[in-house]
């Protein structure tokens, strides 16, 4: 494996990544799936600002602006029923 981090290392890693915790404790805290998927979009914009590449900005952006309207709320709702659905009947015998 790499070398061991030092204490000091590992609380900077934490410290830099500490954001995403924020991320999951609102997901996990959101019943409704719509406002979920806007967390987890807030998720997706943060990590691609850590990123080199300004595409991944502009895609998860525009992503993101697609879920804020009617539109896309009824694309998340549609897509997670039809999930559901396919689970449940591979559920059955």
């Amino acid at each position: 494996m790499g070398e061991k981090m030092s204490m000091w290392e590992q609380i900077r890693l934490l410290n830099a990544w500490a954001p995403l915790l924020g991320y999951g404790q609102r997901y996990l805290a959101e019943q409704d799936i719509h406002r979920r998927s806007l967390v987890m979009g807030d998720a997706a914009e943060w990590l691609a600002s850590k990123t080199a590449s300004k595409l991944d900005d502009e895609l998860v952006s525009r992503l993101v602006a697609i879920l804020k309207t009617p539109e896309g709320e009824a694309m998340v709702r549609f897509l997670v029923t039809q999930a559901e659905t396919v689970v449940a009947a591979e559920g059955q015998p």
